[in-house]
């Protein structure tokens, strides 16, 4: 290879979003997971809790889905540690059997309630970081960025 060209690992890095938002999505985890370590549970798992939380018993793996930007396949899998915990359950919709919704029970319930103190001290800690107005706008664009991508996930 030539030593003055840029490698396509150069070029691609150099301004690649994605790159960028993968290492921001991990650093954020890793500091989330520190702080929700008392509760034995992950960010990742919080978020999912969360998710299933806003859609108050009527989130189906369909919808979840979506919100989440993730695959069907890839939800129910996360979920299941979920359901082993006795924090989420899922059934079949008699009227449609095709169909899962996942509800939270109430372990799951005081799971969300016993994160807040948690996520709100690592989420000052972000907020503070980046400053009040940053925060508020990346929130922004973070939204802008999935709704483009991912039109259907309109919470």
């Amino acid at each position: 290879m030539n030593k003055n060209r840029k490698s396509a690992a150069e070029i691609m890095t150099a301004g690649c979003l994605c790159f960028r938002a993968r290492r921001v999505s991990r650093a954020l985890t890793r500091m989330y997971d520190e702080a929700l370590r008392p509760l034995g549970i992950a960010a990742t798992q919080l978020t999912l809790l969360n998710a299933v939380a806003m859609t108050r018993g009527q989130g189906t793996v369909s919808r979840l889905a979506d919100i989440l930007a993730m695959d069907q396949t890839t939800l129910s899998r996360a979920l299941r540690p979920l359901e082993k915990a006795g924090l989420v359950q899922t059934e079949r919709l008699p009227e449609d059997r095709r169909m899962r919704v996942a509800r939270l029970t109430p372990a799951g319930e005081q799971a969300v309630d016993d994160a807040l103190p948690l996520w709100t001290q690592a989420h000052q800690r972000v907020v503070a970081a980046l400053g009040v107005d940053a925060a508020a706008e990346l929130l922004e664009r973070f939204d802008a960025a999935s709704a483009a991508a991912h039109p259907s996930a309109r919470a």
